[in-house]
């Protein structure tokens, strides 16, 4: 029982690093050929993980294998449009001036349920609002209104914006994010001395982060929340 315990362990940390090193889009929507990968790798650490009289290596070497053909693909495909299209397919327009194309349609064996769940997925509750709609080479829907039930932005009303970017985690649950300040150009001791001047401390801190206006939100563990102008706006090179 231990030997299947450490074998388990042993594959699972050897699937884990080769899924890493796939990349994060594993962790997303899959294309083809990664989805038939995946299922395959499956298969292959699953004889290994519950017969002991299965060399470990027979698990490993060929979710390697896999991994090699993963990369192989990968470059393939960034860097030729033609293979790219091979592996992954491209997208294919199921609608167009909010008209269903049939034949489209048909030749990807696509029903009218499933496009429709697409097009509420997309937010769309109303197919008549629907102008444009595709279907993506990873099998979602990608779907977008009519141009008059488009909501209005800050260009069409003229309203003036400034530059939002993501906002930096400075502590999380009374620890300092040494990273997240130092994209900052900042370091512990400057967000110890902008806690300290308003009775804060880092370690009462349950969430701390700051914008790219400089105005920083600090939530203390007991849920008080406060919002102060840490840095200002021409300061934030992020």
């Amino acid at each position: 029982m231990l030997t299947l315990f450490i074998r388990a362990i042993i594959l699972y940390i050897a699937l884990m690093a080769f899924t890493r090193a796939m990349g994060k889009r594993q962790l997303g929507q899959f294309q083809p050929y990664e989805l038939v990968m995946t299922m395959l790798i499956a298969n292959l650490v699953a004889a290994p993980m519950g017969d002991v009289a299965t060399p470990l290596l027979h698990g490993i070497l060929p979710v390697a294998a896999m991994f090699v053909v993963h990369s192989a693909i990968t470059l393939l495909s960034m860097r030729s449009d033609r293979m790219r299209c091979f592996f992954s397919g491209k997208p294919s327009v199921i609608m167009a001036r909010g008209v269903w194309q049939e034949a489209e349609m048909r030749r990807l064996c696509l029903t009218l349920s499933d496009a429709l769940e697409g097009l509420r997925a997309a937010g769309i509750l109303d197919p008549g609002e629907a102008e444009t709609a595709i279907l993506e080479a990873n099998g979602s829907i990608s779907a977008f209104p009519r141009a008059a039930q488009r909501p209005a932005s800050a260009q069409d009303m003229g309203v003036q914006t400034v530059y939002q970017g993501a906002p930096l985690i400075l502590a999380m649950d009374g620890r300092a994010q040494s990273g997240s300040l130092a994209v900052a150009g900042r370091d512990e001791a400057w967000l110890d001395a902008a806690l300290a001047a308003r009775g804060l401390s880092t370690r009462n801190v349950f969430f701390c982060w700051l914008d790219t206006q400089g105005l920083m939100t600090v939530q203390e563990r007991g849920g008080a929340v406060s919002r102060f102008q840490a840095m200002k706006p021409e300061e934030v090179n992020w």
